[in-house]
């Protein structure tokens, strides 16, 4: 049943330009921005933006339904994903759409870097758009 299904967040390696069939599973999703955060393409995680970035581009995301029971929580951040740069939208128009899970850096002893609470108390968000 549907109930019992979940996501699984990809986060492509691939450039759009490479990708040339329609995901096996789901679908590939663009055009998200990472607010107080950006990807680390060479290590594939969560990475503290540059100085001075606010925002910074997301690669491609394969969002895949998967058994609820798979999904993995340990070694992801649960990103609040939102449609707006304002994050409290109104009753009729919310901005929150859902939570994606990123992978976080690896966990080290004194590295706050490898946990959520470290990237909920940046505000760390993705957005579908800049525009308010």
């Amino acid at each position: 049943p549907i109930d019992s299904l979940g996501w699984e967040f990809l986060v492509s390696k691939e450039e759009e330009k490479a990708i040339q069939v329609p995901a096996k599973d789901g679908a590939y999703i663009k055009g998200f921005f990472l607010e107080g955060a950006q990807w680390d393409l060479e290590n594939w995680h969560l990475e503290e933006p540059m100085p001075m970035q606010l925002y910074a581009q997301m690669p491609i995301i394969n969002f895949k339904p998967i058994d609820q029971k798979k999904v993995k929580e340990k070694g992801f951040y649960s990103c609040p994903c939102y449609r707006y740069p304002i994050r409290t939208g109104t009753r009729e128009n919310p901005s929150y759409v859902l939570n994606v899970r990123l992978k976080l850096p690896p966990a080290a002893p004194g590295f706050l870097k490898g946990t959520s609470d470290f990237w909920i108390k940046r505000g760390t968000a993705l957005l579908l758009s800049l525009a308010t």
